[in-house]
């Protein structure tokens, strides 16, 4: 199963390509914008068979991943650190959590039986059994029931079954299939963001492709729709499932490059057209509760997850997890607020361990946003920065806020120039202008803050502004003093903007430098030091400049004569 109610949910195993239930197919060559995870984290799982499945919970932020192969599921915050262990769920596997997220459920195929646990303590609460060889497999919360998918190919073949959690006693129900010959233990899937008394149901990992619509808002399931079609150069069978939140489109997940077919919870053809842009195989496919949909491949170009907004023919998200970090079969799954997609990837710099990426705000597409700015630029002088806003799809309003801010040496920690509302040219280009106050390397950082539909977006472009010079002297230079006596010298600084201290080094010969003293200097600009010399000596006075005012240095050399 994938998404129940405000909880949304994921299984990891398999290989397939992608089927949209409803309408006919358009392929286009996919875009390379990408993005950088905002978290990811190694998690303390194999990346061998075999796999077990995720569920967000969203009250908690915590991902839940099953480990069948240590017995165990593995909690993970948001972040995808991980946090905690439940141990001794004997083979556990597909999962759900109850709509309040209180307590999280766990299909255990090799104990006949499926567990309870306490999603603050961590800790199994109750497990129910399901009967001699039953082996349930997958969970989806719909009907206000749990319905589970469960049997296998070699015991006779699968069937669908619910725990009514409701009743005083919970019990287990069988034989709810409707007359569909399931060959193993279906998968199950519901419309995410609430209960709409639909449960859909497909074969796993097997071709022909099998899928059954049930109406289950009665308390039993009552078969809708029922579908067997071989899909074209399979390379496997039916790996994932998906329900978008109006019910109106079932998504699978077949091995077939770059193949996107369309129909209607009937299971019937439908006439409306979509063009998804997909390049690879289809292995994961999930909805977010608010209508996004997000496909994973594998072998892409450059492209990992492809994330459409609701209705949309075009991805309005690229996003690449790295070379051979490869999403991982049904690796998808959102947050219940859409707030945030996890994807489940393999570790392409060699780890043996899966890892579990998130990205903020994947509904929104990406904004790409660049800056040129002239490498050298007068001071005090006005320059021009010109942005540019690739034109993605939902299409960018005609004027924009762009947060302005300038990082120099008169303000190190950066200065808010203000936000600016800019037009856009047909090609999405713009302008700012500004006139540097301080010389030296000066950043300027452009923040497009976002809206409804877009990502925010920044960029930064530095401009290379010369300061003014300065003089500064040192007199003395050539004169004798006697061994012993000391020796008077007079610096002499120009004209700065803020900054007066100069700073008087001495190097006996043969001996180390040593500062003499350092001071701002008198209103004529001078600065006066004594010194008692022994040796011949080098004099430098620096003065170390300021935020439009260059350093500048003069050097003396002091002779010494015998007594």
């Amino acid at each position: 199963m994938r998404v129940r109610h405000a909880n949304s949910r994921t299984a990891v195993t398999g290989t397939a390509a992608l089927a949209i239930l409803l309408g006919s197919v358009c392929l286009v060559g996919a875009g390379t914008q990408t993005a950088a995870a905002d978290s990811s984290a190694t998690l303390p799982i194999s990346a061998d068979w075999p796999r077990g499945e995720m569920v967000v919970d969203g009250v908690h932020h915590h991902v839940f991943i099953s480990d069948p192969k240590t017995n165990s599921v593995v909690v993970a915050d948001y972040t995808g650190k991980t946090v905690g262990r439940i141990t001794a769920e004997t083979s556990g596997t597909g999962m759900a959590l109850s709509e309040d997220s209180s307590t999280l459920y766990v299909a255990l195929p090799d104990a006949d039986a499926i567990s309870a646990v306490d999603t603050v303590t961590l800790k199994e609460t109750a497990r129910y059994a399901t009967g001699a060889h039953t082996a349930p497999l997958d969970l989806a919360f719909a009907g206000g029931k749990l319905w589970f998918g469960y049997g296998a190919y070699a015991q006779g073949g699968g069937n669908i079954g619910f725990l009514d959690l409701s009743a005083a006693k919970p019990g287990v129900t069988l034989n709810q299939s409707g007359g569909v010959p399931w060959e193993s233990a279906p998968q199950l899937t519901t419309a995410p963001g609430g209960d709409q008394g639909v449960l859909v149901a497909g074969n796993k990992d097997r071709s022909p492709e099998e899928l059954a619509v049930y109406d289950v808002s009665s308390g039993t399931a009552r078969k809708l729709a029922y579908r067997k079609q071989i899909m074209p150069d399979s390379l496997g069978g039916q790996e994932d499932l998906a329900v978008s939140p109006d019910g109106k489109e079932i998504v699978t997940a077949d091995g077939v490059d770059d193949f996107v077919t369309h129909l209607r919870p009937d299971l019937s053809g439908g006439q409306d057209t979509r063009t998804l842009e997909i390049q690879g195989e289809p292995n994961a496919v999930q909805y977010a509760p608010n209508g996004a949909l997000a496909v994973g491949v594998r072998y892409g170009k450059d492209v990992d997850t492809y994330v459409y907004r609701p209705g949309d023919s075009r991805a309005t998200r690229f996003i690449s997890t790295g070379d051979y970090n490869t999403v991982q079969p049904h690796g998808l799954a959102w947050a219940p607020d859409s707030s945030k997609l996890f994807i489940l990837t393999s570790d392409g710099a060699g780890g043996k361990n899966l890892v579990l990426r998130s990205f903020d705000d994947a509904t929104k597409a990406m904004t790409k946003l660049s800056v040129s700015a002239p490498a050298k630029s007068p001071l005090d002088q006005k320059l021009t920065l010109t942005g540019k806003f690739d034109l993605t799809l939902p299409r960018l309003p005609d004027t924009l806020p762009i947060e302005v801010t300038r990082t120099d040496l008169a303000s190190p920690k950066g200065k808010s120039l203000g936000t600016h509302t800019v037009w856009l040219s047909r090609d999405g280009e713009f302008e700012i202008e500004d006139t540097p106050a301080a010389g030296g390397t000066v950043t300027y950082t452009l923040h497009y803050p976002g809206d409804a539909t877009h990502a925010p977006a920044t960029v930064t472009a530095t401009v290379k502004v010369p300061r003014n010079r300065t003089t500064l002297t040192l007199d003395g230079n050539g004169k004798t003093v006697t061994s012993g006596k000391k020796a008077t010298l007079t610096a002499k600084l120009g004209r700065t903007w803020k900054e007066r201290k100069v700073s008087v080094y001495a190097q006996p010969a043969g001996g180390a430098k040593k500062l003499v003293r350092a001071a701002a200097v008198d209103r004529a600009g001078k600065l006066v030091i004594t010194y008692k010399v022994t040796r011949n000596t080098i004099f430098t006075a620096v003065f170390g400049g300021d935020a439009r005012t260059e350093p500048a240095q003069a050097t003396s050399t002091i002779k010494v004569s015998a007594r």
